[in-house]
């Protein structure tokens, strides 16, 4: 460097440093402009995060061995869907009654399980056994076919834990959750994945609501929890889908929301049966143009159909034609949405209901009304002349009864001491044929039933676990 330099060349180099600082700056802060802002911390996730999860949970899970009555075919995983439901076999003789297993969740330390509906229908006996191995007699005490939900009781000193039940409102599609049940009869096992959807309806019923998860869920796992990462119980496993023969996992299984269940656990509890809300409607959906000129997404809306007088709806104001958007600070999504809010609702409370009246969107209180679903009694109504009663199978029917079929007739009850009875059918036997004409629906059914009319006997050709039999029903004897 020189160090004799001119006034005016230490002025050019001094301009000449703060223009090159200057421009760095500027770039400096360009690139700061340029950065993707960092996006906000999720979940904190290590690889104790599950170890946790499932050390809170797996102490409340119970697994739970059914007796089945013998003139029950009742399968223990509802299976949606084509496909044949595997039977389970722990020791008993095939000549006598059928077990099989399932799950259940602890709720209270004074011995309140929650399970599912299906598990425990047709039980002539409960077992449940602790993840400490203790085992109990169990008794139901209500059941809501509606949502699949059954409560159970058992007594003990034993020390319980009861579940922290969550909040399935909130939970998000992507969020991480695991099951413990009772697949193929390994009792307590865990498994993890994420939360696939929610809202699903499976046309199983008015109150379909399910949360879908690729959580591996496998026959066994019925009644068992659906937990988050915090170890809260989210859901009840119900349901998985499965194809052709294989019933297993196939990463689409279904769990009834717990907050769907927690209205009804109150009810099982002290009344046995379910009492739900009730608006006094029907409805249907809101027609295309109607929609598009409110400015309502598709489907969005229930449109109602008719509007029952002295209802809690006609005491509010609301009538034929008025258009739903919200219920109790909830959005009707799609129409079949309201009734599913509606019947979560606690009787005698009151709700706000936001609607339109051609363009006006208004607002409304209604007092909700009580709609008791006490259970059915046993089937002693069926009066005709076979003593049986036949549906068109279902995927819930052939579920139900494990048939691998997808189409035809099965018989669901027989009366007690009636000529199907004497004759030895069965509920669950496929109908093949009647007088050796083939029926499949139940419009046949009837029409031969008419033709039966003077005489004094008719031959059914059955099919029952995959095998052809015959039964000559004598019904004049």
């Amino acid at each position: 460097m020189r160090k004799n330099m001119t006034a005016s060349e230490w002025k050019a180099r001094i301009n000449r440093f703060a223009l090159a600082f200057a421009a760095a700056l500027l770039a400096a802060a360009q690139g700061a402009l340029a950065a993707p802002a960092l996006a906000a911390p999720g979940p904190v996730f290590s690889d104790r995060t599950f170890i946790e999860a499932v050390k809170r949970v797996r102490p409340s899970v119970v697994h739970i061995r059914v007796t089945l009555r013998q003139d029950s075919s009742e399968s223990l995983m509802d299976v949606f869907g084509r496909g044949k439901t595997p039977s389970f076999d722990f020791g008993s003789p095939s000549t006598g009654p059928q077990t099989s297993v399932g799950a259940g969740v602890i709720i209270s330390d004074n011995g309140y399980i929650l399970t599912n509906q299906h598990i425990v229908k047709k039980a002539e006996e409960i077992r449940v056994k602790l993840h400490t191995g203790e085992e109990f007699e169990a008794k139901l005490n209500g059941a809501d076919e509606k949502t699949d939900i059954a409560l159970l009781k058992i007594s003990t000193k034993v020390k319980l834990i009861p579940a922290k039940l969550g909040n399935s409102d909130t939970v998000e599609v992507g969020e991480w959750v695991l099951a413990i049940g009772s697949p193929f009869g390994l009792s307590h096992s865990a498994s993890v994945g994420i939360i696939s959807a929610k809202g699903r309806d499976l046309r199983q019923g008015p109150y379909d609501n399910y949360i879908q998860t690729d959580t591996a869920i496998n026959p066994g796992n019925s009644g068992g929890p659906l937990a988050n990462s915090r170890g809260e119980v989210i859901g009840i496993n119900t349901v998985i889908y499965t194809r052709g023969l294989a019933s297993k996992n196939q990463g689409v299984g279904f769990a009834v929301p717990i907050n769907q269940a927690k209205p009804v656990i109150d009810d099982l509890l002290h009344k046995g049966y379910p009492i739900r809300g009730r608006l006094g409607v029907s409805i249907n959906e809101v027609p295309s143009k109607t929609g598009k000129k409110l400015g309502l997404a598709r489907f969005e809306g229930a449109r109602l159909a008719t509007v029952i007088r002295g209802g809690p709806a006609h005491k509010a104001g609301l009538e034929r034609g008025d258009i739903v958007v919200e219920f109790d600070g909830k959005r009707v999504i799609v129409w079949q949405t309201l009734p599913r809010v509606v019947a979560r609702a606690r009787p005698g409370t009151e709700a706000d209901v936001k609607f339109y009246r051609g363009e006006s969107l208004r607002t409304v209180r209604v007092r909700i009304g009580s709609r008791p679903e006490r259970p059915e009694k046993a089937r002693t109504q069926i009066t005709n002349t076979l003593g049986l009663e036949i549906k068109e199978i279902t995927p819930r029917l052939a579920s139900r009864f494990t048939l691998n079929v997808e189409s035809g007739l099965v018989v669901v009850a027989v009366k007690s001491g009636g000529p199907a009875e004497r004759s030895g059918v069965r509920a669950g036997d496929e109908v093949v044929k009647i007088n050796h004409t083939a029926v499949k629906t139940l419009s046949a059914f009837r029409k031969m039933l008419r033709g039966l009319e003077g005489e004094d006997s008719a031959l059914f050709l059955l099919r029952r676990r995959g095998s052809n039999l015959y039964a000559a029903i004598r019904f004049h004897q």
